[in-house]
C-alpha cells in the first residue's frame, strides 16, 4: 500500500513539474516557467542586438540573473545611457521599468527574468 501510494505522489509531482516546464517562445525570449506564482523568460542576445526585449520595452518589477559574463548598454525614457560589465551569477531587482537593453559585448549574452505575479 505505501508503495502504490509512493507511486502516486511520484507520478502526480512529475506531472506537475513537467507542466511548469515545458518552454514557450515568446516573441522574443522563451518563457521556461509560467504558474500563478511567478513567469521566467530566458533571453539570449548576440553581439551588439537587444537583450531582453526588443528596442523600448517595459517589464513589471523583476529579477534578474545573468547566465553568461555580459556587457549591457541601457537607455532609459530620459535619455540616459549606462554601460555594465557584469559577470554571469548577477542577480539584481528591478521595480517596474521602460528601457532598450543592448548586447554591447563580444559574446553571445543569456539572462533570465523573474517576474512575481503577486508583488505589489
Amino acid at each position: 500500500m505505501k508503495a502504490i501510494l509512493l507511486m502516486a505522489l511520484v507520478t502526480s509531482f512529475s506531472s506537475t513539474i513537467m507542466a511548469q516546464s515545458d518552454s514557450k517562445k515568446s516573441k522574443f525570449g522563451t518563457i521556461i516557467l509560467d504558474n500563478e506564482n511567478v513567469k521566467v523568460t530566458s533571453f539570449e542576445s548576440q553581439p551588439g542586438k537587444d537583450m531582453c526585449g526588443i528596442g523600448k520595452h517595459s517589464h513589471g518589477a523583476h529579477l534578474t540573473v545573468l547566465l553568461t559574463d555580459a556587457i549591457i548598454t541601457v537607455t532609459m525614457p530620459d535619455g540616459k545611457v549606462v554601460t555594465n560589465k557584469l559577470p554571469a551569477g548577477s542577480t539584481f531587482w528591478s521595480e517596474a521599468e521602460t528601457h532598450t537593453v543592448v548586447n554591447s559585448g563580444k559574446n553571445i549574452s543569456k539572462v533570465q527574468l523573474i517576474e512575481h505575479k503577486k508583488y505589489k
